[in-house]
């Protein structure tokens, strides 16, 4: 019998052992893993590392020590499991964290979409029924041979280009056999336009082209400089990012990292503006992403406001929705008492007052501008209550370390940043080492309404705003003291 049981606790030594080993291997990879996102200050690496020191050395003693009861072995073992499915669930969590931070910062590419448009009354089923057609298009500012041989592979057809991309969306309406291709950004400013159109016409099929972008180093860093962001919120009716959209949402942002100050200054994206690099007819702000992308909206602010741009962020509608629900939702205060369930497919209802809210009614909180008598200049002061109540909540202590992951699995595929990985984890740490709140300031730029024609329509009087050039110059000044402040 004692043969017996000192062969039952030699098996059980053997296994202890073993998991105290594979124990160290899982600590080991975590806390690679951990150093290498690179988002914890060094002072809490440091704390965890000692801790797995000690506890694997607390472990290792009783392993080691021949003479350890069975019933504190199988107590050990049990623990070491519990630890090591820690470990494995946090490993799984950094890893996706790492894949995140490759796939959606510092952007490498851009991505154009495109669209082979026909009437809705058109025989034309799928791709394959082109087959021999002139399909005709617009020669954007976009590489149009990569487009040409992206099409040539789905369907022999030939391009034919016009001088109008507007006189093609309409004349589509009117020729059933005509068939177009435009860009995504195209056609969701006619769909701005008109918002029948997008019932009056199909999709046939899409071309995607990607094109690698050139970045070069701002030389700043982002912990210890003010710098200057521009936030562009993009309504597209695909669930990607195009490079060429119209930008609903349109906020610089200056910060000023050591005085922990934010400032937010909304332009309506009816401002009527020069699109940078032009003369003659103005245009309205959203319409400069359709015609050159982010990069074109971001010169055309830097003219307007007499500031230099460095960083951009693109958001889909789609992940003000995702991002909100992540964070377990944030808490509004409304000045009217509305309800609707336009833009989403839930029906939101808001309270003069404070109301706690999901995504999907947050978002709506966003979009909407048909309950406001002052419409898009309410819609504005409400985008920048929404993103100071997001950033509020994600840079408190609480919500950042528990759901570091979720935030950015919530903003995976609908986020786009030029701030590279290191800038974003070098943020990132900055907050968690010093978890100070931020001092959030807004400002909105005004205007008077009218009836204009545009750069890209320049036969059509659309709705613009007239810039109030006061507001302006009281941007630019409030912009300055932000980014002076030492």
């Amino acid at each position: 019998m004692k043969k017996k049981k000192k062969q039952t606790n030699s098996k059980l030594q053997k296994f202890s052992l073993l998991l105290w080993v594979v124990s160290i291997v899982f600590m080991i990879l975590l806390g690679y893993l951990i150093y290498k996102a690179n988002v914890l200050p060094l002072k809490y690496f440091l704390a965890i590392v000692i801790c797995f020191a000690l506890l694997m050395s607390i472990h290792g003693i009783f392993v080691l020590k021949k003479k350890t009861k069975t019933f504190v072995l199988i107590f050990l073992n049990l623990m070491t499991l519990v630890f090591m499915s820690c470990e494995a669930l946090a490993i799984v969590k950094i890893n996706e964290t790492l894949a995140f931070l490759k796939a959606n910062l510092g952007a490498r590419y851009e991505t154009n979409i495109y669209y082979i448009l026909s009437s809705k009354d058109a025989t034309y089923e799928n791709i394959n029924d082109l087959v021999g057609m002139t399909i005709y298009s617009y020669k954007d500012l976009d590489d149009m041979s990569k487009v040409e041989n992206e099409l040539h592979k789905k369907v022999n057809a030939t391009i034919e280009y016009k001088d109008n991309i507007v006189d093609l969306l309409n004349n589509i309406l009117e020729d059933t056999k005509l068939v177009i291709l435009v860009n995504s950004g195209n056609y969701d400013a006619m769909v701005q336009n008109d918002e029948d159109y997008e019932k009056k016409v199909k999709i046939i099929d899409t071309i995607d082209v990607q094109t690698e972008i050139i970045t070069t180093d701002t030389g700043i860093n982002v912990t210890k400089d003010p710098f200057v962001l521009y936030l562009s919120g993009i309504d597209t009716r695909s669930g990607k990012l195009p490079s060429r959209s119209l930008s609903d949402v349109n906020i610089v942002v200056a910060v000023n990292p050591k005085d922990k100050k934010i400032l937010m200054v909304h332009i309506p994206r009816d401002y009527y503006v020069q699109v940078h690099g032009t003369t003659g007819l103005k245009d309205k702000l959203t319409h400069t992403g359709t015609i050159g992308g982010v990069d074109l909206t971001m010169q055309t602010i830097e003219d307007l406001l007499e500031i230099k741009i460095p960083y951009y962020a693109r958001v889909n509608f789609n992940s003000v929705v995702n991002l909100v629900d992540a964070i377990g939702g944030i808490t509004l205060n409304s000045d009217v008492d509305y309800s609707f369930n336009c833009w989403t497919d839930k029906s939101c209802t808001f309270n003069p007052g404070l109301n706690t809210v999901d995504g999907k009614c947050a978002l709506a909180f966003a979009r909407e501008r048909h309950a406001y008598s002052t419409g898009d200049r309410h819609r504005g002061e409400n985008q920048e209550q929404v993103i100071e109540k997001v950033i509020n909540k994600v840079t408190s202590s609480s919500t950042i370390i528990s759901n570091y992951s979720e935030i950015l699995n919530a903003l995976n595929g609908t986020f786009e940043t030029n701030l590279t990985t290191e800038e974003i984890t070098s943020l990132v740490k900055m907050q968690l080492n010093n978890m100070t709140s931020w001092h959030i300031s807004s400002y909105n730029v005004d205007g008077t309404g009218g009836l204009q024609p545009t750069y890209s329509y320049p036969n059509q009087n659309l709705y613009v705003m007239n810039p109030n050039m006061e507001t302006v110059s009281a941007a630019v000044q409030k912009l300055n003291e932000v980014l002076d402040e030492n």
